[in-house]
């Protein structure tokens, strides 16, 4: 038969993510694309004898998930064998992160060694890495640990002398290297710019091309095993962006990529930059704009809140010293500036915040950007990553001001006892992406895993949304701030392929999208909240038709 589809999808239910049309029996794809999708009467005779015909046997078929906010790069340079992976979530004790550096570095005399995902909150027993312990398992060769928020890093002193660090060295914007009463550097970095010049330490003889397309591999494979078919990279160095766009454009990549370049001082200065547009779905990677970070995290108290920390023996843990608020990465008015500059270039607007004080910062920001042409940044869709402290008020004059937010939600799986017990109190943890506050603002939501701060699992962020209970003690904290099972899959599916501007493309099952697609082991939608994780996961992904894991 003409024009025949390659492959039909039957034998279940397929739910389309699509308010006209919620639900069908069967879909056909053919070059990529949906073709047909309705009755299986409708679309079986449509096939011709090269057709491939899968039989779902009761399994659930679903548009793929779109990671909003994900660092594959990253996951690939940090975790991918053989590098050092102690997040808590593999390592969960602080005397088993100690023995496995130990053992690293032992394993590699003379050459340099980078750890990723220390948690000073989840691994209670780890004594934090200061600059003489780490001189003492490697006295000559870079080592270098870094935190699984990613937003601190401790390094030794043949790490310091690499990277150049004295203390005469300037921080740099919006980051810093922590001193000692001396002013000289002690070895800890916070934030982004800091943290990377120390990870170069211990990676730039791993940043070859070779090896990151390697990297980059593994962790889109990664990415396809938990249902992902677009991810997005949301702090991409702009050395690497070459890398990511080879990678990507594999002929057997297993994921599309949308990238949002770290948002620099010298490149908000450029003349001559502006946005090229956002590339279509067909595209296996664009840009789609420019990353900033207003402040750091709780695990590092570097948050502005407008409520205190509490002032006990985890906060001391991790650096607050008797210190009752954090505060932000950049002034408000830098912040301002940096993003008035990069809207002025056409860039959409990704940027990072927890605290409320400084997400009230980021929306004075995002209204001076709309002050002269308020419908331009709306159709900017300028984004807010995290939120964890935000207010329903907040995310009021955020939707008026057509911003969009994304929640990670796995801060209340894995750290909400920690929020509730050492951290902030119970009513904090209560409120601590308030998802329901966000939807019930008007947001068209987005749930995401960011990288590898957590498994990146978005059925792990749809559990929580629904149940908000910890891991650790399973608690439940927040009730009301529950999203029903609707609105948190619309949050791993449509809203963020609606904040990637690939909204008629990708997210949602319909004649001429993309059949980018997943396949459950279970209806979700009749699936039990509390028994949501244990019955439902990912069994097999399809990008453009195509498989990429089962």
């Amino acid at each position: 038969m003409p024009h025949a589809p390659q492959r039909i999808f039957t034998g279940g239910p397929i739910l389309t993510m699509d308010p006209a049309a919620p639900e069908a029996e069967a879909l056909a794809v053919r070059d990529g694309t949906v073709v047909a999708l309705g009755s299986a009467r409708d679309v079986l005779p449509l096939r011709d004898s090269g057709t491939d015909v899968v039989d779902l046997e009761g399994r659930t078929l679903m548009p793929g998930f779109v990671e909003a906010h994900g660092h594959p790069t990253i996951m690939g340079l940090a975790i991918a064998p053989p590098a050092v992976d102690v997040r808590p979530f593999t390592v969960p004790t602080g005397r088993e992160v100690y023995d496995t550096v130990r053992a690293a570095v032992a394993s590699a005399p003379g050459r340099p060694v980078g750890a990723y995902g220390i948690d000073l909150l989840l691994q209670r027993d780890l004594d934090p890495p200061h600059r003489a312990t780490l001189d003492e398992i490697s006295p000559h060769a870079p080592l270098v640990l870094v935190s699984n928020s990613g937003h601190a890093a401790y390094g030794n002193t043949a790490a310091l002398h690499a990277a150049g660090i004295t203390a005469a060295t300037p921080d740099p914007p919006g980051a810093r290297f922590v001193r000692d009463a001396q002013g000289e550097p002690t070895g800890e970095a916070h934030e982004s710019a800091a943290v990377i010049a120390l990870m170069n330490t211990v990676a730039d003889d791993r940043l070859d091309d070779h090896h990151v397309q390697a990297a980059l591999r593994w962790a889109f494979s990664r990415h396809a095993r938990a249902g992902i078919t677009t991810v997005t990279e949301m702090a991409a160095e702009p050395r690497l962006l070459p890398a990511l766009r080879a990678a990507a454009e594999h002929p057997d990549s297993e994921v599309r990529v949308r990238a949002y370049v770290m948002g620099t001082p010298d490149l908000a200065a450029d003349p001559d930059r502006r946005f090229a547009g956002h590339a279509p779905a067909r595209a296996m990677f664009g840009v789609s704009g420019m990353k900033l970070w207003a402040d750091g995290t709780p695990w590092q108290g570097s948050i502005a809140t407008s409520f205190p920390f509490k002032d006990n023996d985890a906060t001391l843990r991790i650096g607050l010293d008797h210190c009752a608020h954090g505060s932000m990465n950049y002034s408000a008015d830098e912040l301002a500036a940096l993003t008035l500059a990069f809207s002025a270039q056409g860039f959409p607007v990704a940027c990072h915040v927890h605290g409320d004080v400084t997400f009230e910062a980021v929306l004075d920001a995002y209204g001076k950007a709309a002050a002269d042409d308020p419908e331009r940044l709306r159709t900017l869709r300028p984004r807010l990553e995290h939120c964890g402290a935000v207010t329903a008020d907040q995310y009021r004059r955020a939707a008026r001001l057509g911003a969009t937010v994304s929640l990670f939600m796995d801060h209340v799986r894995w750290w909400g006892d920690v929020l509730a017990d050492d951290l902030f109190g119970p009513e904090v943890a209560d409120r601590w992406m308030a998802a329901r506050s966000a939807v019930d603002a008007g947001h068209r939501v987005s749930l995401h895993n960011d990288g590898i701060c957590s498994p990146t699992d978005p059925l792990s962020s749809v559990a929580t949304a629904i149940t908000r209970r910890s891991h650790t003690s399973g608690r439940v904290h927040g009730p009301a701030e529950r999203l029903t099972v609707e609105e948190a899959l619309r949050a791993v599916t449509v809203n963020p392929a609606w904040q990637l501007h690939l909204e008629n493309e990708i997210g949602m099952l319909r004649a001429g999208m993309r059949a980018d697609l997943v396949v459950l082991t279970a209806d979700p939608r009749v699936v039990g909240p509390d028994s949501f994780r244990g019955e439902v996961a990912v069994a097999a992904a399809y990008l453009g038709g195509r498989p990429t894991w089962s």
